[in-house]
């Protein structure tokens, strides 16, 4: 069978079937560029040339939100909030205050580092994880302006330098695609090892900036006033954690073996799409 007319089959086949059609397009696409004797490289690059510069990012969002969407609805998230919360609320109540909270800080860092890149949810974490840590950093007297800064830097920095999940997408075809373009002319040309290392500066200012408002700025206890999250149930009584439902072993277990796959894929084709 004529590799195109397979492609469009194959496309309009799992859209049928109501498969997400940036999927469906990208899956034809390979399918099409293998049935006709490319390689993934050539799919790939063929796929990437026909759909233009702004389609390529279009698509490379869309099929990370996809992925994000997918990754949200596994339980994923919510297991690992609540694990970090259960684990800050039993540290919080012993004698060693600034540990705990140093230690939320930086694990509020790592989560938000992990959204850009590891486990691309963006900003879909913020909303499970932080209203909870409210209460947690009341105990501890915490300034919030401290955390802020934290969040900021966490879905910030990371992908301005690494070039994996969202880095993908910013640093290879945003940055990479407008400075090679713009320099064609005059001969200028970089490769995508080199972006990371001229990013590395603002990023170096960005932490340093990081450690002047948790160790400096905002270092001093500030109290705030108790007030409740409204998140309590129909029934009126009190929300717990207990009463959620947890997520289905095999569901988390796919989740990390799609994390894992996306990010190898990601490094080793240099395809957001594809990963």
């Amino acid at each position: 069978m004529n590799a195109v007319i397979l492609a469009v089959l194959v496309m309009v086949g799992l859209s049928l079937a109501r498969v997400s059609v940036v999927l469906a397009l990208v899956v034809g696409a390979l399918v099409g560029g293998l049935a006709g004797g490319l390689s993934i490289e050539d799919t790939l690059a063929a796929f990437n040339d026909g759909v233009g510069g702004g389609a390529k990012v279009a698509l490379a969002y869309a099929t990370l939100g996809a992925f994000a969407v997918a990754i949200s609805r596994s339980g994923l998230p919510d297991l690992l909030a609540r694990r970090l919360i259960t684990l800050l609320g039993q540290e919080s109540s012993a004698s060693r205050q600034a540990t705990v909270k140093y230690l939320l800080i930086g694990s509020v860092l790592l989560v938000a580092i992990s959204s850009q890149n590891l486990i691309p949810v963006h900003i879909a974490f913020i909303p499970i994880l932080i209203p909870p840590l409210l209460k947690v950093m009341n105990q501890l007297r915490m300034d919030r302006r401290a955390v802020a800064c934290t969040l900021t830097f966490g879905l910030t920095a990371p992908y301005m330098l690494l070039p994996v999940g969202f880095g993908a997408i910013f640093l290879n075809d945003i940055l990479l695609a407008n400075i090679n373009e713009a320099g064609a002319a005059l001969g200028l040309e970089i490769d995508r090892a080199m972006v990371p290392m001229a990013m590395g500066v603002p990023v170096a200012g960005m932490f340093l900036g990081l450690l002047v408002a948790v160790f400096l700025s905002y270092r001093k206890p500030r109290v705030y006033d108790e007030v409740e999250l409204g998140n309590t149930p129909a029934h009126g009584h009190s929300h717990d954690h207990s009463e959620i439902q947890e997520p289905h072993t095999l569901g988390l277990i796919m989740s990390v073996v799609a994390i894992v796959a996306a990010l190898g894929i990601q490094l080793y084709t240099g395809s957001m799409i594809l990963g």
